[in-house]
Parts: C-alpha cells; structure tokens; sequence
C-alpha cells in the first residue's frame, strides 16, 4: 500500500497479487499439451498492508475469480468462465505448482464435504483442467477477490476487437461519519486485478496478475508543544462553519460538494480497456449506494492529547472510534471518484489552554486553521495517508475576537523588564500582525507505525497554503514575499525560539524550487527549521517570518 503523510505521504499498491499459468479449454494445437495452467504466488507486498496481511493469500483470503477468453481467427471464444481458484499451498499437482489451484469437483447437494482451501470454497459447476491452444493468437485474463463480490459481463461468442469489457463489482465500503459507540463498520478488503493480454509467445509463462486493494487507509492526528500549557478540550468545525462543544472528533472539510464518499455495501463497475500494450481498468461507483459529505470525521480527541510526532498512544495522537484501526489509528475509506477535481482539505478548531502550573489559568484559542494541499487531498485506491497537525504557540488562531481585527491572531508570551528612569517614563509601542499560512512537508518513506520519522540522505518537499487551502508561489531565497529557505540547527529548538533568536547559529541548507513545491535534502541528524517569508521589509520594518521545525534523524 502506498503511505501518504501530510506532513508526509506515501502509496500502498498490492503488486503481482497472482501468478498464474491459464490454458485453453481443449489440448487442441498444443506444442505441448503436458503444460497445464498454474496459478503462482509472486505477489510483490503491499508497502504497508491493510487488513489482510502476509503472503498475496492471506492477503487475498485464500480465494479469487477468474475470466478468460481466447481469440482464434476472428472471434473470442470463453475459457474460463466465473473459475474460482483457492490457496492449496501444501499442493503440487499438474494445475498447481505455484500454491493456488483451481481443478475440483461440483459441491453435491448429499454432502458438505467438498470444499476447496482456506477460505471452504465450494463449486456450483465441475472446473476441468486448462491447456494453452497455440491457434489461438493471445488470451484475455481479469480476475477479483473475493470471489462473491465479482459478476463479469461476457458473451459466449464475440467479435473481433471486442472481449471481457466489464464486471460489477459490490461489498465495498468506506468510513465517513463518526461511529462513538456502534457497530464497528465492515470494511473487508476488495481486490480488483489490473487485466491481462497474453500473446503467444509467452504461452506457458505464468499469467501474472497485479492486485490493487479497491479502497484506502487515512488517519489524522494532532499533537501540540506550547511550553507552559496543555491542550484540554479541542473542538472542531465543520464545512458549514458549525462548532460541536459535545462532539470532539476532527474533522477535515472540503468546499466542493459530496467531495468525500462513503457507506457500507457500496457497488461500481469495473471497465476494462484492452486497446493499450498494457491494459488497463476503470472503476465507477454506483452513485445509488454511496454515501457523499463535505466532511469526514476521524477520531475523537479527548483526555490527554500527543506532544510529539511519535507519540505511541494511538489514542493520544489520533483519538477514537468504532471504525478506526486501535492499533494503527488507520480508517479504511473509498477511494475519491476518478472524475472528482482534487480540491484543498480544511481543518479549523478551537482549543482551551490549561496552564501546567498551579494557577489553574485557561486560554481559549479560536478559529485556528490549517489546509492540506490538493495534491495531497484526493485519495487513491490501495494507499495510505497520514495527516499530522502541529499545535504550537505560531498558531493562527487568537485568543480574543475572531471578528475584531485589533485581537492579532497567534500567542504572544508574557515577558517582563525593568527599567529604571531619572525623570518621566515615556512609552513607544507598536502592533505586527502576521498571518500564519500552513507549512506542508512530505518526505517518501517517513511513515512509521505510530507517525512520522524523517531520515538523513532523502528529499523533503515543502508547499505552503494560505487558510483558505490556496497554494502559494515559492521563491528559494530572496527577500520577497513567498520566498523560502532552509536552516539547520544541530540542538532541539522550536519555533517561537527561531523568531527570538534568529538563525545566525544555523547552517543553511541549499533547496530549490519547483512550481509550487520547495525541495531540500538533509545531509544527516538535526533540527531542520524551514522559513516562509510572509511580509517583507519596508524602511526599518524588518520582514516576518513563519518557521516550521523538523527533526531528522
């Protein structure tokens, strides 16, 4: 499976599912008609797999379905039809030689003994043996798992240039709305099989299938690191503006309509197109069976909240609910429909401050936002993605009047000094607004378990977005406004210390830009700090700058 963190992100794909040798229905034309058809095992792992873990059976349940067509002259003609093929792993026989089988006999009403693998498959018809017809100029191969969530669409006899076109595809489904204390929601997984074109020459050669998990794996997280205070309630809001006090699960929004699906036993239709070197496959929803929001809900964050990244509570980092993983925190979702134009996810929240100390003082924070790129907010059959959220004292929410433009947005420590004067004390104060943009970093390979671990030697990509989800135009250096720029520290520091301490005891870190995308390559262990120019010098009014802060190992 591919991971995606946002913060970082990466793709989980189920590769080689099922290798397998078909043959004709006849021995027929056969260079060597000894040569019966086996179904392999060289799956490729999913990078991080889903439900269903270990080898490509246990990740397909022991089981799959089968439909093959062979063409000869002009016409196709079927050769497997609706074949179920099962694990058999202890198995070798002439039909299987690679740990899957599909030769047996049709289960009699009389008896309840005849059942195939792991999975008890039995057979509603008897499945022969399969021999390659070399009269035949190539095979047509598509294959599902499981076998009780595919129907293939096929005619007896077809035309030149026509062959399996499509299959209906059901027992799909995908969390979207909070589930505190219901029914966990049953998402088992749902393979399909990329199609197969093989000509002549590789008759004989195991017909090698690539499975992809037709659904995917999101988890949102929050942690925090303001010294002095501790997250204690956190609220958020939802793509209408509302505000739940009762109900504390995070939400991620979108502003394009019905832009997040859903729903349990949900349907589509598999397309397959063979007019490519290498076919390929659409897959379309059945819009009757889904479940469409603006909103998605992820876990609820209550009690204690995570300080860092790594935080190994799944609990504390990324909350709680019936259909999230508890050991993971993944929730197993649909994929976002092929024609959706991929759009930018918001989060916005409130939060309350308890201070660590004995006073028992409270801040109220309001209106924080944050916004996920839309390269990053479309999801992808068989991936995985991780959205961390950093809660810090550079917020852009303001602890008075979200409306009253005098009440600056951020939190500003109390300070004190002393000064000592002759005659009368006289005052100069000034105000600096500074608007807070998102700051997204992404590394391939960071996901670990529990968050996000960055390495040494890899390329880190920066995008910045404005609270509305706009990406903004990136600059390397320069004292524009958008320009940034990369500093290594080699001791823990945080942001709010960067903007008092500057970075003159920092090693810069050359990047360059890419459209909208910033890149830099670590070159081993530090505190990566990475600056944002968000006003520029005008007179003696120095520029502003938004820091974020990564540590590598």
């Amino acid at each position: 499976m591919n991971k995606y963190f946002l913060y970082a992100a990466s793709v989980l794909a189920l590769a080689s599912c099922s290798s397998d040798d078909f043959l004709g229905e006849n021995p027929g034309n056969v260079q060597n008609a000894t040569t019966a058809i086996n179904f392999g095992g060289e799956a490729g792992k999913i990078t991080r797999a889903t439900s269903n873990t270990g080898t490509p059976q246990q990740m397909l349940d022991g089981q799959f379905l089968v439909y093959g067509v062979k063409k000869v002259g002009d016409m196709r003609h079927n050769v497997f039809v609706n074949y179920k093929v099962w694990d058999a792993t202890a198995e070798n026989t002439t039909t299987n030689t690679k740990g899957w089988e599909y030769v047996g006999e049709k289960q009699d009403k009389t008896s309840t003994d005849i059942k195939y693998g792991s999975a008890n498959i039995t057979l509603d018809k008897n499945q022969t043996i399969k021999f390659w017809d070399y009269s035949a100029s190539e095979y047509n191969f598509v294959a599902g798992s499981p076998i009780d969530a595919f129907i293939y669409k096929q005619a007896v006899e077809l035309t030149s240039g026509t062959t399996i076109t499509e299959a209906i595809v059901s027992k799909l489904a995908g969390h979207i709305n909070p589930n505190k204390a219901g029914t966990q929601l049953n998402t088992d997984p749902v393979y399909i099989a990329a199609p197969v074109k093989v000509e002549k020459a590789n008759y004989k050669e195991p017909v090698k299938f690539t499975f992809q998990r037709q659904q995917s794996m999101v988890r949102v997280g929050f942690y925090e690191t303001i010294p002095g205070y501790t997250i204690t309630e956190i609220n958020f809001y939802d793509a209408e503006g509302n505000v739940s006090k009762t109900n504390h699960n995070i939400i991620l929004t979108s502003s394009t309509p019905e832009y997040f699906v859903g729903g349990t036993n949900v349907s589509g239709t598999v397309k397959y197109d063979w007019t490519a070197t290498d076919p390929s496959y659409t897959f379309t929803y059945d819009v009757t069976t889904l479940e469409k929001s603006k909103n998605w809900y992820a876990g609820e964050l209550t009690g204690v909240h995570a300080k860092t990244s790594s935080e190994t509570n799944v609990a504390y980092l990324y909350g709680s609910d019936q259909d999230m993983a508890t050991a993971t925190g993944y929730f197993t979702v649909l994929p976002t429909p092929a024609t959706t134009t991929p759009s930018a996810i918001l989060i916005k929240c409130d939060y309350t401050l308890t201070s660590d100390d004995d006073s028992g003082e409270t801040i109220h924070v309001k209106g924080a936002t944050a916004a996920i790129p839309a390269t990053f907010s479309k999801w992808d059959v068989n991936t995985r993605y991780t959205y961390l959220f950093k809660i810090s004292q550079n917020t852009n929410g303001t602890t008075g009047d979200p409306t009253n433009p005098d009440d600056p947005a951020g939190l500003y420590p109390i300070t004190f000094d002393a000064v000592v004067t002759d005659m009368t004390d006289k005052t100069h104060g000034t105000i600096t607004t500074v608007t807070t943009p998102s700051i997204t970093t992404y590394q391939a390979g960071s996901v670990t378990d529990n968050g996000i671990e960055y390495k040494s030697g890899t390329a880190i990509d920066v995008t910045v977005t404005d609270a509305n989800g706009n990406v903004q135009t990136l600059t390397a250096g320069g004292s524009t406004v958008g320009s940034v720029a990369v500093y290594k520290f080699t001791d823990a520091i945080t942001e709010a210390e960067i903007q008092v301490k500057g970075t003159a005891d920092a090693t810069p870190v050359t990047g360059s830009v890419d459209g909208n995308k910033f890149t830099f390559t670590p070159d081993g262990e530090g505190y990566y700090a990475i600056r944002y120019l968000t006003t520029a010098a005008v007179g003696s009014t120095p520029a502003a700058y938004t820091y974020k802060v990564v540590y590598v190992k």
